[in-house]
């Protein structure tokens, strides 16, 4: 079997080739194949060798960012990750630590670039599946599609915290191996997609086979059979909708590029980036479905945001070169409008449930005056300083603080200097435990475009121990219908 040979005993380093073959093998079966595969390399996982057991996580890390939602609801069912842990003892070790990610070569066993010779620490194999599972928590089980399957994920991890593992540190592309590109995809590319989650869907919820598994997978066959038509997605309305939205991100970025001042450079990486390739992912799509389209509208349609990506692209060159006064036309037709059908905010990835910091975060609703004035009293007249917390892409966040010492008191003021409004304003802050933080409401969710300090946050943070301020923040937001994310640390000198 495939798999065997992949993780035979004799080897030493995974065959990344095999491995490949593994996952394009499970692909194509479907059907029974990702359980088959599933349990064949947990039981690899349990072997008494450690090379053998390394490379059978190498592969599951594998299966697992290559194979898609068939392979990851077996990982998330009960069965796989009871017998994923069936090694762990029942408490960690005394002083018992994850190491920590490094780039030095005896570290990297931890991202699954080798299987070493020797174990590195007292076992290489419980701190991988650690891994392995947090990271599956926060990239299926919190920023799936399909999360509302994957509970059982979180359900392990809050276990294994319980009984007192500690999880390693994830790398930033772990997460973004796992998290699907946001491309663009056709109408018949999104009922196929559909059509193989429900199939894979239907198969473990017969295979189960409890009452209530039954009753679901009914209702699922009415569905998938045509019958149940109130439930039917129409996909073409759906690839309008992923059309428009990657309209709005190409508007977005024109509109964070027009933003830049003359001599400033784009920040690699960051925000500006990201939206850039996402609109030339978007482009060869656009051109094929134009070439394929017959109808009047759509192609109309396709032409509009194929104009709206090269204007915001070649705005980007234009930057790139030191041209900032060029100007292109990305207005279009399309407006957003599309509120109802947008995603709930991503999911925090200040892990919270690390315990590591105390954390509030605002809410869109007022709370009477009268309680306002109890919580913070009224503040002193004269600002002791004013502390800029964030200030990028047009918008900017500044603290003005009114008493220091054991107690802050600080005013958050929102400016927006783009001309675009800024919707859904969430901020969310953390502090040490040693720290009290409370954040009242934030005045408005929504920050008017070119506008300075027009949207107001009080802030309170009982400070016992008189430490310098530390703070670690995450702004949501959206934009043109685009939702955005910043995060960072804020500490004083």
């Amino acid at each position: 079997m495939l798999s065997e040979r992949a993780c035979s005993p004799s080897r030493y380093d995974p065959n990344l080739a095999l491995n490949i073959e593994i996952c394009e093998t499970i692909n194509k079966k479907q059907g029974n194949a990702p359980r088959t595969a599933a349990q064949t390399i947990v039981r690899l996982v349990n072997s008494t060798k450690i090379n053998q057991a390394l490379l059978a996580l190498t592969l599951l890390d594998n299966c697992v960012k290559n194979c898609g939602y068939p392979f990851h609801l077996q990982i998330a069912s009960k069965d796989f990750l009871n017998a994923l842990v069936r090694r762990f003892p029942e408490r960690p070790p005394t002083r018992y630590a994850p190491n920590p990610v490094q780039s030095a070569p005896e570290n990297q066993w931890n991202h699954f670039d080798f299987a070493p010779l020797q174990p590195c620490m007292a076992n290489p194999v419980i701190d991988r599946i650690l891994y392995l599972i947090k990271e599956w928590k926060i990239a299926l089980a919190e920023l799936a599609r399909y999360k509302e399957d994957m509970t059982h994920i979180k359900d392990m991890y809050r276990l294994l915290k319980f009984k007192g593992y500690i999880f390693p540190e994830l790398r930033e592309t772990s997460i973004a191996a796992l998290t699907p590109a946001d491309t663009l995809k056709s109408a018949q590319e999104l009922e196929e997609e559909d059509r193989i989650a429900k199939a894979a869907k239907l198969q473990e919820l017969i295979r189960r086979g409890t009452p209530q598994d039954l009753v679901e997978a009914n209702q699922l066959m009415k569905i998938m059979t045509g019958y149940d038509q109130k439930h039917q997605v129409n996909f073409k309305e759906k690839f309008a909708e992923e059309l428009h939205k990657t309209q709005n991100k190409a508007r977005l970025l024109y509109e964070m590029l027009a933003n830049i001042k003359t001599g400033d450079s784009i920040e690699e990486g960051g925000t500006i980036d990201e939206l850039k390739i996402a609109c030339e992912s978007a482009l060869p799509k656009i051109k094929s479905l134009l070439k394929e389209s017959k109808e009047a509208e759509r192609t109309e349609e396709l032409t509009e945001v194929k104009s709206t990506i090269k204007g915001a692209l070649l705005k980007y060159q234009d930057i790139k070169h030191g041209q900032y006064d060029t100007e292109y036309d990305v207005s279009g037709k399309f407006k957003s409008d599309l509120d109802k059908h947008m995603p709930p905010p991503a999911i925090s990835l200040i892990d919270l449930e690390d315990g590591l910091l105390d954390s509030t975060s605002s809410s869109p609703s007022l709370p009477p005056q009268n309680e306002l004035s109890e919580l913070f009293g009224q503040p002193s007249d004269s600002v002791l300083k004013t502390v800029e917390l964030f200030n990028k892409n047009g918008l900017g966040i500044h603290l003005d603080v009114y008493e220091m010492g054991r107690c802050w008191r600080m005013k958050a003021h929102y400016s927006n200097r783009s001309t675009a409004p800024m919707e859904k304003m969430t901020l969310l802050l953390a502090a040490p435990r040693s720290m009290q933080l409370k954040l009242e409401p934030v005045s408005s969710d929504l920050i008017p475009p070119k506008s300075e300090r027009t949207v107001t946050q009080w802030i309170r943070l009982e400070n016992p121990h008189e430490e310098s301020l530390r703070l670690r923040y995450k702004i949501t937001y959206e934009q043109f219908g685009v939702e955005m994310e910043q995060s960072g640390d804020y500490h004083t000198n």
